[in-house]
């Protein structure tokens, strides 16, 4: 009989460099449009309302069908959440697609601010900030 351990794993915080942090923007980028994709498609899914009676087997095959594209996308969805987490990355907005990395300046813990579409990382922020405070990643060399 084979055991089974509790490999629960510890995740450490990592914090990257501007140089560290762009070389992962195109697989960051793959993986966040589809997330995206994603996420439209499993509103519209369950949105949807089918109303089943007993004797009505085509619905009710329809419904199923639903229900097990739904599931599919939605574990789709948490893997490429999972992904990114796992790449150390923190998704700021699904919506719009900030991407935040963590970072040390002077000491001090900050988060290096991407948008998908950008070419680069232009921003940064201060950790217990938002998204709206972001400054230009120059700020960081003065």
């Amino acid at each position: 009989m084979a055991t089974s351990k509790n490999t629960k794993q510890k995740f450490t915080k990592k914090h990257f460099t501007i140089t560290e942090a762009e070389k992962m923007l195109p697989s960051i980028g793959r993986i966040l449009k589809r997330t995206i994709k994603l996420n439209k498609a499993l509103d519209l899914l369950s949105s949807i309302e089918i109303e089943v009676y007993d004797d009505d087997y085509n619905n009710l095959r329809r419904v199923t069908k639903l229900n097990k594209q739904f599931h599919k996308l939605s574990y789709e969805f948490y893997s490429n959440i999972e992904k990114i987490e796992d790449m150390g990355c923190i998704i700021n907005d699904l919506e719009i697609g900030i991407i935040d990395f963590y970072s040390i300046f002077e000491g001090k813990e900050i988060f290096l601010c991407w948008k998908l579409g950008e070419s680069k990382i232009k921003f940064w922020h201060e950790s217990d900030c938002s998204y709206i405070a972001r400054k230009p990643i120059l700020d960081l060399t003065k």
